[in-house]
């Protein structure tokens, strides 16, 4: 089943960042975090996104279409640059306050 993503260094690429969404998870509960946290955890979703339709397109048990795979991963890589700029954004006006 790994090889589906792009085999296990792709898995292991792939759980480091999904490590610190949990312990980011973990600190939200307790305490009160920044309203920009809904901007990263979209923007760290898209990214999941993008790189499991780039580990789909590269692996070798299951492939995707071309013109399918680079338009969402293209579209995804958007969306995560996007959410990302929003949440720096959020945190920079709400830095006076």
């Amino acid at each position: 089943m790994l090889e589906w993503i792009g085999g296990g260094t792709r898995a292991l690429d792939i759980s480091i960042p999904l490590f610190g969404l949990v312990l980011f998870l973990v600190i939200k509960w307790r305490f009160d975090p920044h309203r920009s946290w809904y901007y990263f955890v979209a923007a760290f979703l898209s990214w999941f996104g993008f790189d499991l339709v780039i580990g789909l397109y590269s692996g070798t048990l299951v492939s995707i279409p071309y013109l399918i795979g680079s338009s969402t991963a293209i579209l995804l890589w958007i969306c995560c640059m996007a959410f990302f700029g929003l949440a720096l954004l959020t945190v920079w006006r709400d830095r006076t306050a």
